[in-house]
Formats: structure tokens, sequence, C-alpha cells
């Protein structure tokens, strides 16, 4: 009976675990400064300003990689730049458009034209320096 009442409980807390868990990570992608994109969103969200569209999948581990490092310089120079991103396998007829082949590729636009493209991984300060003519660094 004691057996029986321990795995009750150590199941219990797996589920409420998993419920937190799954909370949090919610919680946190509704606090992301990154705006997703869309095929029938993207135009009008690149068409003003300078607005940096990170191409990438879900199952792609350098993406992810590049996810928090997107979110500081989002939250840095909001003042500057727009941080956005877009799922490859979700919006194929953009990527296509836009000639992306490998991710993570991160495609400057200023007032809808591309001025600026970063492929693969990197470092905060390498992806600042490589946008440092077009964003001010602080």
């Amino acid at each position: 009976m004691n057996d029986m009442k321990n795995l009750v409980l150590f199941f219990a807390s797996i589920f409420l675990l998993g419920i937190f868990t799954f909370s949090e990570l919610n919680a946190q992608e509704a606090k992301s400064n990154i705006k997703e994109l869309t095929e029938s969103n993207f135009n009008t969200s690149i068409k003003k300003g300078l607005v940096l569209v990170d191409f990438y999948a879900d199952w792609c581990r350098p993406c992810k990689m590049m996810q928090p490092i997107l979110e500081d310089v989002a939250t840095e120079y909001n003042s500057q730049i727009t941080i956005t991103k877009i799922n490859i396998d979700n919006n194929k007829n953009i990527s296509s458009k836009y000639n992306v082949t490998g991710i993570p590729c991160m495609i400057l636009f200023e007032n809808g034209k591309e001025v600026k493209r970063v492929v693969g991984y990197h470092e905060k300060e390498q992806l600042l320096e490589k946008l440092a003519d077009k964003v001010k660094m602080q």
C-alpha cells in the first residue's frame, strides 16, 4: 500500500512539474521582444525602418542558440532596430523568395530592402559588429 501511495505521489509531482515548466515557457514567449512573422504579414512588417528577420526552424540547434542573443539585441536596441523571426518550414515561399539556403539566416531590411545578410551562429558581439554600419552600438 505504501509503495502505491509513493508511486501516485511520484507521478503527481512529475505531472505538476510539467505544468509549471510549460507555464514558464509560455510566460517567456509572452515576454519576447521578437515578433513572429508569417507570409501574410511579412511584407508589411519589413516595410519601415531597420528590421532584422531571423529565418529559423524549430529543429535547428544553432537557431535555438541564437534566440537569447536576438532577445538581448531586441531589448537593448529596440529604439534602432526591430527584431523578428520567421519559421522556414511554415513559410516556404518567403524563404524561397529570399534564397535562404542555410540557417540561422538573419537578413537586415531597411525600409523593405535587404541591406545585409548574416548566416550561421554568432555571439552577440560578432552579430553587432556585422550590423555596426546600420546599428549604433551602445
